[in-house]
């Protein structure tokens, strides 16, 4: 689609969306006459509590840190997570919160950028969106991505490496609903990756449709990309471009490219996956005026990634009768 389409989509951000002030949203039924009364909206924690200590302080609040062992991949890795500020709020008690994974480019191994905000200040960006109604308060949790600078998994569950697949796309978001007041629907929560980290986010929603809801890409490819040796059955089933065209799953995505001239691969495979995309998946496209492959130009762009998360993600809401 044309940029100016993802204007249109963006413009309608913000409808319920900022919590500073006023109660949050209840539950209601689809017709949005009164309250529901089927299962909660709201997944409350499960336990057990991870141990955080603070990575960084920031103007919009703390950066929390721990090591999640995950429990089906068996793997231990380094998160950073944010929480909004109306999250301990006491009127938001009973409240469930949107959830965006981030995924940082690069190896990814023992950081992520996104919890850096001298490199993408996502919180603050998104403190102040709140404040003007344009996106929601995100809980954003940010897990490394590799197991080491030396071993590319590319997300996945390689025989002989860490099962990062299994730890990405199921460890994590157990962990979350772990700690966190969250959504049970998909509808509440996201993702969003740089590079590297794009594919992993566009692969990891495809694989889990019914985790995540929408997706954001920035500069991303869409098959593997390592020297990895992969089996034939292995590369297809970890390809993110034949998921989204084999199983077509009922995912938003945004996908982003850069409009210099030494973007045009990126602008070539945003094209190509979206030739293979069909209905349900819904994809929207924006290519960057003279974008290119840096963080100083995905910096710009944090904004726009949040909006668009806001406009296809459910905002914060509670089962208070």
């Amino acid at each position: 689609m044309a940029a100016f389409l993802l204007a249109a989509v963006l413009s309608g951000c913000g409808s319920g969306a900022s919590a500073k002030s006023a109660e949050p949203p209840r539950a209601t039924t689809a017709a949005g006459k009164g309250p529901v009364s089927r299962a909660p909206a709201v997944a409350m924690p499960t336990g057990p509590a991870a141990h955080f200590t603070v990575a960084r302080h920031t103007s919009a609040g703390p950066v929390l840190m721990t090591r999640l062992k995950g429990a089906k991949s068996g793997w231990t890795g380094k998160v950073w997570v944010w929480l909004p500020p109306q999250y301990k709020d006491p009127r938001y008690a009973k409240t469930g919160f949107p959830v965006v994974i981030l995924h940082t480019g690069g190896a990814g191994s023992g950081y992520n950028y996104w919890s850096n905000p001298e490199v993408l200040p996502a919180q603050e960006d998104d403190v102040r969106l709140n404040g003007t109604g344009k996106a929601h308060p995100f809980i954003m949790v940010m897990p490394v991505l590799q197991p080491s600078s030396r071993q590319d998994t590319e997300c996945s569950d390689i025989p002989g490496k860490p099962k990062m697949g299994t730890w990405l796309g199921e460890d994590v978001p157990d962990f979350v609903r772990a700690n966190f007041r969250t959504l049970r629907s998909r509808d509440g929560w996201g993702t969003a990756g740089a590079s590297s980290g794009a594919f992993c986010a566009v692969k990891l929603a495809a694989q889990h449709p019914d985790t995540f809801k929408a997706v954001v890409s920035w500069g991303g490819y869409f098959e593997p990309d390592t020297e990895l040796h992969w089996s034939k059955d292995g590369r297809r089933a970890n390809s993110p471009d034949l998921m989204l065209e084999r199983d077509r799953p009922d995912l938003r995505l945004l996908l982003i490219a850069g409009g210099s001239p030494r973007s045009r691969d990126e602008q070539q495979r945003m094209n190509a996956l979206v030739k293979l995309i069909k209905p349900p998946t819904v994809a929207t496209t924006y290519v960057q005026p003279n974008g290119e492959h840096f963080t100083k130009d995905l910096k710009k762009l944090v904004p726009m990634i949040l909006e668009f998360l806001t406009a296809n993600m459910q905002g914060p809401t509670s089962d208070k009768g």
